[in-house]
């Protein structure tokens, strides 16, 4: 693999949002592949380590809906592992001594060199001027994306909350049917780490780099260096470690997902279909369930096609394949954006991937 170029990141603040939203859209052209990364106030909720998933994801709901995003960074590359370019975007929404957080968590992110004041003086509302609204209309400008993320539940949660009025879906399994029908197709670094030899799901973000020689561009714990990184060690994953990509469609978080080999179902007169993805959150975690798979229990029903367009829901309590004769729709339904004279979108958010072989339901 040729050397990487490796920029550093464009700060936005609300002086130059405009100007680099039109640069992210056009990048985008070329660079189809998005590693995103947030840092936000901390965790106020937790959870312990015999925490069921309905509890964890209680615990996720209550923390991303009682606090306010800090940063978020995208880095844009390509299959060929060329990047585009890395943005930082900087909001302003935190900052009111009334705000929800963890000052341990605040302290920490103060230690690696993010000035929270200069943020809250000059970062972009992200409320006022629709970023989020706007994002998706750029990101629905093409027809394929694919989202890469490190540990990326929360990151998926902000994002799907914010776009929601601050509201998250009440279950985990709505939660991954939203994540599906917003986002399509998903990685998670740090769930393809644990399919690979020599590296595991315990690494985290900088020493799952250093283990892969990847040198860091910009500081820890910034949302723009953060999603640099997620991209090279997704593309260095990619390109050496051929079990990676049996990562695909799984998030790590609030727990892991389960990767179902589909026999071909009889007596359908189709070729054997490709794998299904389950994109449910269940109770997997580091390192009881280290190699990424998850017991035989709590699993959703799990949609899939066959090739010729035929759906297909796998039976946990037959362990066979039966065909359905209608799909089952999403339990969380998004409101219209309120409306605003600076925003774009105002529609419900899209599905830009209505022949996505990914459904979860419950």
């Amino acid at each position: 693999m040729n050397e990487i170029h490796q920029p550093l990141a464009r700060r936005v603040w609300r002086s130059n949002v405009d100007e680099e939203m039109a640069r992210m859209a056009e990048c985008l052209k070329r660079f189809p592949l998005i590693a995103f990364d947030t840092e936000y106030p901390g965790i106020i909720f937790r959870t312990y380590f015999d925490s069921s998933s309905d509890e964890c994801y209680r615990a996720m709901k209550g923390n991303v809906e009682n606090t306010k995003l800090i940063q978020c960074g995208f880095t844009l590359f390509n299959a060929k592992g060329e990047i585009g370019g890395v943005w930082e975007i900087n909001f302003s929404n935190f900052g009111d001594p009334s705000d929800t957080r963890n000052e341990l968590s605040i302290e920490f992110l103060r230690r690696h060199g993010l000035d929270l004041q200069k943020i809250r003086d000059e970062g972009v509302d992200m409320f006022g001027y629709g970023f989020f609204p706007k994002l998706m209309t750029v990101f629905r400008s093409q027809k394929h994306v694919e989202f890469v993320t490190f540990q990326g539940a929360y990151d998926f949660a902000y994002f799907l909350s914010i776009l929601n009025h601050g509201k998250l879906p009440e279950t985990h399994g709505e939660f991954a049917t939203e994540v599906v029908k917003v986002f399509g197709q998903v990685y998670d670094t740090k769930v393809m780490a644990g399919f690979c030899e020599g590296l595991g799901e315990h690494l985290g973000l900088s020493k799952l780099a250093q283990l892969l020689q990847i040198t860091r561009v910009g500081r820890a714990h910034h949302a723009g260096s953060d999603s640099l990184m997620t991209a090279l060690v997704f593309i260095k994953l990619k390109h050496v470690y051929e079990d990676s990509r049996f990562a695909r469609g799984l998030i790590y978080g609030i727990g892991k997902s389960n990767l179902v080999a589909a026999p071909a179902p009889a007596p359908a007169p189709v070729p054997e279909p490709t794998l299904p993805l389950m994109c449910q959150q269940n109770v997997a975690s580091y390192p009881v369930f280290h190699n990424g798979y998850v017991q035989n229990y709590e699993q959703p029903q799990l949609v899939s096609y066959d090739p010729s367009g035929a759906p297909w829901a796998f039976c946990n309590a037959t362990g066979t394949y039966v065909q359905l004769t209608h799909l089952p729709a999403s339990t969380f339904a998004y409101p219209s954006q309120t409306p605003s004279a600076t925003v774009d979108y105002l529609g419900p958010v899209p599905n830009y991937y209505n022949n996505n072989a990914c459904y979860v339901v419950e």
